[in-house]
């Protein structure tokens, strides 16, 4: 597994700091933190995957990331002088994680400078998707946002090339994420799948044919 925040790291370095970090487990459903909590740990996804929720000025709960193993939950918080947590997360599934003080941690990119360039790029590099996302939701029809939607989620679910995709969300958490309705999104699924690009089953979708998913997205 790529630990994205520790590369920097050489592997003896990274098992040490791996094997120092405080085990959590989470069961599905369970929150690992709410959005406004004071924050003072960061956490890595060893296993399992989490959904990342926000309010919305209107008061709704809006779902807006999936974070897979070897991403990092908290990093924001290390750069906010708030020291809040900046959203809700909730495991998707069981799931474990290896968490760090934020003490620890600045120990840690002390002996490493390299991982604090590293945080300033990821952290970069969300802000332009967040970015992205919302000139979606401005200017691109609610077909295409669903469509790259299920494609992103396929690099989170995929178990090898060539495979068809099962992605365990519901249309409601991929409306969500799509900056749609539900019933919008259940149009385009239903329109997806007579198509024969995707298959609709309870609490999941699964991508039958990726590249041509991939074409409808152009």
């Amino acid at each position: 597994m790529e630990w994205q925040l520790l590369r920097d790291l050489s592997d003896a370095e990274r098992r040490q700091v791996l094997a120092t970090a405080r085990r959590r487990q989470f069961k599905r459903g369970e929150i690992l933190f709410h959005e406004g909590d004071p924050a003072d740990t960061v956490h890595f996804i060893a296993e399992g995957r989490v959904m990342a929720r926000r309010t919305s000025p209107m008061g709704d709960s809006v779902a807006f990331r999936v974070i897979g193993p070897g991403r990092a939950l908290g990093d924001v918080a290390l750069v906010s002088s708030a020291r809040r947590r900046s959203s809700t997360v909730s495991a998707l599934e069981p799931t474990t994680t290896l968490s760090l003080t934020f003490a620890e941690f600045a120990q840690l990119c002390e002996a490493h400078p390299g991982i604090q360039t590293l945080l300033a790029t990821l952290l970069a590099a969300r802000v332009k998707r967040l970015s992205d996302h919302l000139l979606e939701a401005l200017f691109l029809p609610t077909d295409r946002r669903v469509v790259r939607r299920i494609l992103d989620l396929c690099e989170q679910y995929e178990t090898g090339p060539d495979r068809r995709v099962v992605i365990p969300l519901t249309q409601t958490d991929i409306a969500e994420l799509a900056g749609a309705t539900r019933p919008s999104t259940n149009r385009v699924l239903r329109a997806l799948e007579t198509e024969g690009l995707v298959q609709l089953r309870r609490g999941q979708v699964e991508v039958v044919d990726r590249a041509g998913l991939t074409r409808k997205d152009r």
